[in-house]
């Protein structure tokens, strides 16, 4: 059997595409040590990163090509790829590139058009308008997010309308004042592996939260939004743009926890446009944003400063309200980690109280849900260390509740 029916029947088994198309050779402008321009085909693990299973040019470059030739001229029409040499962070990834297609090696047409630039994602499909006849495909990248590009995966599709059975993935943010990734809020991933092994994931930057990020193919089955360490009136609200677009859509799940779920309660009720304040903002009339309040505090100190604020920490009880499906399998009242000092004082309006305090307790709104979909944003934390039985559950009901609405 020669190589390009072997192929070809190895994407079939694995993936199912009847449609998908028999690679030949791949080579490249340069390929670093450990990896391999026949790594990004290799028609077996799409994540893998293991030695060889990956293509990456060498750094200090000012542009680089991978390419496939087919074994003779085929139809193509749509691609999978998958960048990147992190598991889950956008790394050592294209940035600005095309893929271009060519019969004879020598002259070359743009495939997809314009290409999403700059790259912010790991996961992505593209689709022409028409398939296109080709011998020769190239990548081509002009700039990259690192020092370097990886693909790690590339699928070929004759078909623009094939139908792409891509793996879940989710979507974690770090909604932190800190940029850099991996970051707060990457504990959701392995709690999600923990429940539903194989999970994919990428983890992004607040402003990377965009409606062109989550209406990409393929799309994310839902959504993480870590804590935050800021109060409300010392954050750029600009950067909670596209978190406001998301919710105002509703079309995909998410949980938020801590400063994330506090942040959706500000955004339903007053939006991004409108000034945020904290308790500690000078008191010359009455509060912009009355909605975030403080536990207690023991002394007045300025913006920022918590050294007189009330906190809860640690393991503490919840109380359930309604029985919402998220807390499936759950008693009535159960433990769960808090870290915070910060609350929403009441339920914002469209949402559902679904917990409140429980035995011990101060912060009486402990998670509310968007009305009609599954939203949820949790003052306590199911990623942290404390309450692993009570988390897993949450995240399986959570994850549930998300396949059944896409």
């Amino acid at each position: 059997m020669n190589r390009g029916i072997l192929q070809a029947s190895i994407l079939l088994l694995l993936f199912g595409f009847g449609a998908s198309i028999a690679l030949g050779g791949a080579s490249a402008s340069t390929t670093a040590a450990g990896a391999s321009p026949e790594g990004a085909m290799n028609g077996g693990d799409r994540f893998s990163l293991s030695p060889g299973a990956y293509w990456q040019g060498r750094a200090g470059e000012k542009s680089w090509w991978w390419q496939t030739e087919f074994a003779s001229p085929r139809r193509v029409g749509a691609l999978e790829q998958v960048l990147g040499d992190h598991p889950f962070v956008l790394r050592n990834a294209p940035r600005h590139y095309a893929w271009q297609a060519s019969l004879d090696g020598q002259h070359w047409f743009e495939l997809f058009g314009a290409v999403t630039s700059p790259e912010e994602r790991i996961y992505r499909v593209l689709r022409a308008t028409r398939p296109r006849l080709a011998r020769f495909v190239r990548l081509t990248v002009s700039d990259v997010v690192g020092d370097r590009p990886t693909l790690r995966e590339v699928v070929f599709h004759e078909d623009p309308e094939d139908r792409v059975d891509f793996p879940e993935w989710m979507v974690v943010v770090n909604v932190t004042h800190d940029r850099r990734l991996p970051g707060e809020g990457e504990q959701f991933i392995p709690l999600a592996r923990g429940v539903a092994p194989g999970f994919a994931a990428q983890q992004i930057w607040l402003t990377a939260f965009t409606p062109e990020f989550l209406s990409a193919e393929p799309k994310p089955l839902c959504a993480f939004l870590s804590g935050s360490f800021k109060d409300w009136c010392e954050v750029d609200r600009s950067h909670w743009r596209g978190v406001e677009s998301a919710l105002r859509d509703g079309r995909t799940p998410m949980w938020a926890s801590c400063g994330g779920a506090q942040a959706l309660g500000l955004i339903s009720e007053y939006g991004v446009d409108h000034k945020w304040d904290c308790p500690h903002c000078p008191r010359t009339g009455a509060r912009s944003t009355p909605l975030y309040g403080h536990i207690g505090h023991t002394a007045e100190r300025p913006c920022g400063d918590y050294s007189g604020c009330v906190f809860e920490r640690g393991p503490h009880w919840a109380l359930q309200v309604g029985r919402d499906p998220v807390f499936a399998g759950l008693p009535a009242e159960f433990s769960v980690v808090e870290s915070h000092c910060g609350q929403l004082e009441w339920t914002p309006a469209g949402w559902d109280l679904v917990a409140t305090a429980g035995e011990g307790t101060r912060t009486l709104i402990q998670c509310v849900r968007k009305t009609g979909a599954p939203i949820y944003a949790a003052q306590f934390h199911i990623e942290m260390s404390g309450s692993p039985d009570v988390s897993r559950a949450i995240m399986r009901n959570f994850l549930s509740l998300a396949r059944g609405y896409r």
